[in-house]
């Protein structure tokens, strides 16, 4: 029954290619098309930071920018724009959390992230208070949360908001920093044991003021004062 049920459901809500919507074949268990896929595998990185830029420029812009960042390495799947964009406001607005998923293998299984940096745990960005409400998911524990089913790195939930904070994207670049500080706390329910290499996990990344914001504060909290922080998001941009 099970079985004739998940047939049925994938008929009427047949898979599609998370970035262009294009339909799969009901045997693929991938969640990008052949094209998508190999414009990931091409992406353009920086050799420093991971980041992806595009070909006209000459080198990886934020780098300059970032020098002295409390991230050791930024690395996103995609470029915030187009249908990566429109793909990753589906997952956060309409709620298909099922992106979280194939976004998390295409991180472990396809870019091997996980395994070149030698994590100790995935810590996600926490939401502020309406939007979690209203959402009814945080989509970066959702990330954490199956990368970790992936590769058995623990996930901390250990963050909080703790006041509701304009989204970034509607910020400018100057008024980011301001937006985000003092908004992010511990969850006293964690005791986190000694961690050497953490990934701070997000959906999408602008000038990295909330990682930032998370960074330090586990910093003091937990006397990380020696370990070494990655970002993982999805999209870069905006």
């Amino acid at each position: 029954m099970d079985e004739f049920l998940g047939r049925l459901k994938k008929l009427i809500y047949p898979d599609k290619c998370t970035i262009c919507r294009k339909l799969l074949s009901a045997e693929t268990k991938e969640v990008l098309c052949d094209r998508c896929y190999s414009h990931l595998l091409k992406e353009n990185l920086c050799n420093r930071c991971g980041r992806p830029y595009k070909i006209e420029y000459e080198g990886c812009l934020c780098c300059k920018e970032e020098e002295d960042s409390m991230v050791k390495r930024t690395i996103g799947l995609f470029p915030y724009c187009d249908h990566y964009r429109k793909a990753v406001l589906r997952w956060k607005y309409r709620g298909i959390r099922r992106y979280a998923k194939g976004y998390a293998d295409l991180f472990v299984n396809d870019l091997v992230v996980t395994a070149i940096l030698e994590l100790d745990a995935f810590i996600p960005v926490p939401l502020a208070p309406s939007r979690a409400k209203k959402r009814g998911f945080n989509q970066a524990k959702d990330l954490a949360r199956e990368m970790t089913l992936l590769t058995d790195i623990p996930t901390y939930d250990c963050l909080l908001r703790t006041r509701d904070t304009k989204p970034q994207a509607e910020c400018t670049k100057e008024q980011r920093n301001k937006n985000v500080k003092g908004s992010i706390a511990i969850n006293q329910k964690f005791t986190l044991p000694q961690l050497r290499r953490v990934a701070i996990v997000d959906d999408i990344y602008t000038t990295g003021s909330t990682a930032k914001e998370c960074i330090k504060i586990l910093k003091q909290e937990y006397a990380m004062k020696d370990a070494e922080f990655y970002l993982l998001v999805v999209c870069i941009g905006g």
